[in-house]
């Protein structure tokens, strides 16, 4: 036998064998990414609804400020404390999931959050009524803005 023959019977082989391993590369990739992206969206779905408790918080705060002791978002014994944990978790155990945007935003909203809590534990201690709903008002644009964020990320 020589070289050509050899090489004849030899080549189908070494095709199969590459076109194997090539297509099990490209199945796992592809079973890596759907796995991820399905986690993503439940991840993204935990996170925005952390947010969304938060803005109605935030909400509810707002009215009771303004005289509404009813609003059906207010939480007597709640604190911006509260949120700021959950958030913070959350968003640590998801970070993946999440681009250098994303997070960016969320530590934003983290750092104003903090801000909050340090009124809100002042106007606990002095017993007076802080003007605060400017900055409620504030922590619920940067909380909608974090959750367009997501959502824009998502579709891309």
């Amino acid at each position: 036998m020589d070289f050509f023959k050899i090489a004849a019977l030899i080549s189908p082989l070494i095709s199969a064998l590459l076109v194997g391993l090539v297509t099990y590369n490209l199945k796992l990739k592809t079973t890596k990414f759907n796995i991820l992206y399905q986690n993503r969206i439940s991840a993204f779905r935990e996170i925005a609804d952390k947010l969304t408790k938060f803005k109605n918080f935030c909400n509810g705060r707002i009215a009771y400020f303004q005289g509404n002791e009813f609003s059906p978002y207010y939480e007597a014994h709640t604190g911006t404390l509260h949120y700021r944990t959950e958030i913070a978790d959350i968003s640590t155990l998801n970070s993946i999931f999440l681009s250098k945007e994303s997070k960016l935003s969320i530590e934003n909203l983290i750092n104003s959050m903090g801000m909050l809590c340090s009124v809100e534990l002042a106007s606990s201690k002095n017993d007076k009524e802080l003007n605060i709903i400017g900055l409620y008002e504030k922590l619920l644009n940067e909380t909608e803005e974090c959750v367009e964020t997501l959502y824009s990320e998502l579709n891309s």
